[in-house]
């Protein structure tokens, strides 16, 4: 019905270009004297061993009447096109109150440490102003690496700049003019800014170092470990292929298994030829690494308590992603923070405003929404019913030691949320965060408004479904809050009768926080039927349930935040009501197993993928889950190998050698896209990285990894938001799945 998800080797070894999120420039600079001199350009011939002899900067003179420039506002208002004289124009219509309130910028270069630069172009506008050049690196602080406040007037002037790198080589800085308010502006209002004959080019690359390539591992395997009796296959390539391997206890230097190497095979998603080596016959604990001849593999643990401080770093992410209330140290340790986003929000188009203090911080931003936060939250609420011993009461949260699995209570903080996002109609806002993301500072200093998005139909159904299952999950802790839970649910339900139509799916004017847009609501409507269904036994959600169906059945492998037909039809056919369309949607969840199955048993790590898309690890997670709800509403353990392989390609066994649970495993995730990460200078940890995108959908990833093969297209910056973001909702089904593996043994 739908095919929606959503949405990370190690971007220091290689050096190519182009940067990162729309977020906002400093305004801090340092000014020099612009010079005027005209100097003419001449293209040289490229050597394609020099980074010298070239313009970097694309169709600078815009002779093709294409700009590959965009633009950023904060508070301002502008656009940018060609116009008729063959210059790069920028309207500007609001000036805003910052000087990066309006920019234009351009990614796809590089630039390299000790090597000069020169930058020249032309401009004038339409009204004598001030505005500020820079190249800067595109994540982090966004600091300058060269930046001038030059004047421009109403006639065309030429501007020529030099400068040499001085900082670490950057893969994929940013080009960009702040065209905003400046302290020597008139006031003035609507204007246009032009730029021609763009010209960025090296002229002096005595410093440059070339990088090089990537160099991966050769042997990639689970690096945080496996459990005694789990199956262990580590895979091999490059010169690591071989007839033989062996398994070496750490401790004592004895070779404790030797054994064949399957044939290589080609696998084209890592490009490369792959071989398989299973050891599942050592099953002594200890510690342990794989060799083949002079190769060896990160060391790796085999003991029966293997996850369980990974499995608890997991889950503990969640409390490190509160808003709206002091993260203590006693809990929060180095991540601690005063109280954040406590004030009252704007509900948008109106002077309301309502308190939606609370909720999970949805990703590297602080953003709060409604879509990704009921997927997470069913997740774990599933996690919980299917495998209860696996969580305790001692997480090392505030509400440890109170008698309720500290899951639960980390859930309920979400759901206390949720209900504030509910109006008084049943209608349920689709977010709440500023109008634009922060920089990259603790959750407390962003105290710019906070604007509720409009009531949306997908955030309605995703609220009624999250809430008729917690009223069945809560029920047996607080009855009287799974009442609560319930009536919240039929609340929402009622609404989505009365408003048939989707509404509210896409960001208002002026907002450019997370979008999470839909084009179509009908799998989170028969989500909540389904959900209501189970939680209530009232047919009249079956009929509905039903009618949206018609003949065709929800997709039981969508899993995300987008769609959501996979949580229905388990929700369906775990009722223990045998509905109308019981046995089409049965087929349909059987459905899937084939594509996963396949997809997994042709790869040589089991990667239930054939392509990678933004947050492809969550798609990894979310397989190994579905075939755990298939077992659980079938019976059997059809799933149990696959969602063990999904877990341990998590954890090492991938074609990059990384493990993506932060601060688990000898190569992990060190600079995520991820504010507080970031603002401390270390990776929270127990958090899993986006991974692989095929599809490079930033600027640094499109730079720095335009030749990668689809598996490998992952890089470790916290500019590659495409690659290296952090979600509570891919957290989630990796909890699912330790949760499963912790159970099951």
């Amino acid at each position: 019905m739908k095919k929606k998800i959503v949405s990370a080797v190690l971007a220091g070894s290689m050096l190519l270009s182009l940067a990162a999120c729309n977020k906002p420039a400093p305004t801090d600079t340092e000014s020099s004297e612009t010079s005027e001199t005209t100097t003419e350009v001449t293209e040289t011939t490229l050597d394609p061993n020099s980074i010298m002899g070239f313009n970097m900067i694309d169709n600078g003179d815009f002779s093709n009447k294409k700009a590959a420039w965009n633009v950023y506002l904060e508070g301002g208002e502008g656009i940018v096109i060609v116009n008729d004289k063959g210059e790069l124009e920028y309207d500007c219509s609001i000036v805003g109150t910052k000087q990066h309130a309006n920019q234009i910028y351009y990614d796809g270069f590089s630039i390299y440490q000790d090597c000069t630069y020169e930058m020249q172009f032309d401009a004038y506008s339409t009204v004598e102003r001030d505005l500020e050049y820079r190249i800067q690196i595109n994540g982090s602080d966004y600091h300058a690496y060269n930046s001038e406040i030059i004047h421009v007037t109403t006639e065309m002037q030429h501007f020529d700049i030099t400068f040499t790198m001085k900082e670490a080589s950057d893969p994929a800085p940013r080009l960009c003019f702040n065209l905003g308010r400046f302290e020597t502006n008139e006031k003035f209002k609507e204007h246009s800014v032009m730029f021609d004959n763009f010209d960025l080019r090296c002229i002096d690359d005595t410093g440059y170092v070339n990088a090089g390539k990537i160099v991966y591992p050769a042997i990639n395997l689970n690096q945080v470990g496996y459990l005694p009796k789990a199956s262990k296959v580590a895979v091999l390539n490059g010169d690591a292929i071989a007839s033989k391997a062996s398994v070496v206890d750490i401790a004592s230097g004895d070779t404790v298994y030797e054994g064949d190497v399957s044939a290589a095979v080609f696998n084209e998603s890592t490009g490369r030829d792959e071989a398989r080596f299973d050891f599942s016959s050592v099953t002594t604990p200890g510690e342990y690494k794989v060799v083949v001849g002079d190769i060896e593999s990160f060391e790796f643990a085999i003991a029966d308590d293997v996850y369980t401080d990974a499995f608890k770093a997991s889950l503990r992410m969640f409390y490190l992603q509160r808003c709206g209330v002091e993260l203590a140290e006693e809990y929060a340790g180095d991540y601690a923070h005063p109280e954040c986003h406590a004030s009252e929000a704007t509900i948008y188009g109106t002077d309301e405003t309502i308190d939606v203090s609370g909720g999970w911080h949805d990703a590297g931003d602080y953003g709060r929404y409604v879509v990704t936060g009921a997927k997470a939250a069913a997740d774990l609420m599933l996690a919980y019913s299917l495998y209860p011993k696996a969580f305790d009461d001692n997480l090392g949260i505030p509400e440890s030691g109170n008698g309720i699995p500290d899951v639960l209570d980390e859930v309920r903080f979400e759901l206390d949320w949720l209900f504030k996002m509910q109006n008084s109609e049943g209608g349920v806002y689709h977010k709440v965060t500023c109008t634009n993301f922060p920089g990259f500072v603790m959750p407390e200093e962003e105290t710019e408004e906070l604007i509720v998005c409009p009531v949306s139909t997908t955030a309605t159904g995703d609220f009624a479904a999250v809430m008729a299952m917690a009223s069945k999950v809560y029920a047996k802790v607080d009855a009287d809050f799974a009442s609560k839970c319930l009536e919240a649910a039929q609340k929402a339900a009622d609404y989505l009768e009365a408003h048939p139509d989707l509404e509210g799916a896409k960001n208002p004017d002026g907002i450019v926080t997370g979008e999470y847009p839909d084009i179509e609501d009908a799998d989170e409507r028969i989500w909540a039927y389904a959900e209501l269904y189970k939680a209530t036994g009232d047919v009249k959600y079956d009929d509905a349930f039903c009618a949206l169906i018609g003949l065709e059945v929800p997709s039981a492998t969508d899993l995300g935040w987008m769609g959501v037909g996979g949580y229905a039809a388990y929700a369906y056919l775990s009722s223990g009501f045998k509905g109308k369309f019981y046995d089409a949607i049965l087929a349909s969840f059987m459905g899937g197993l084939a594509t996963i199955e396949a997809a997994a048993a042709a790869d040589s790590y089991n990667s239930s993928l054939t392509v990678y898309p933004w947050g492809s690890n969550m798609t990894i997670a979310n397989n190994g889950m579905y075939m755990l709800l298939f077992d659980a509403v079938n019976g059997g353990n059809k799933g149990d190998q696959i969602a063990r392989e999904q877990l341990n390609y998590l954890l090492g066994t991938n074609g990059l050698g990384v493990c993506f649970l932060t601060g688990y495993g000898t190569v992990s995730p060190e600079s995520p896209h991820h504010r507080p990460s970031q603002a401390k200078g270390e990776a929270v940890p127990g958090m899993i990285a986006g991974g692989p995108n095929e599809n490079l959908e930033d600027p640094y990833a499109a730079n720095v990894l335009a030749e990668a093969a689809p598996a490998l297209c992952y890089a470790d910056s916290d500019q590659a938001f495409s690659l290296n973001e952090v979600t509570i909702y891919w957290n989630s089904p990796a909890v699912f799945l330790f949760a499963y593996v912790v159970s099951n043994g």
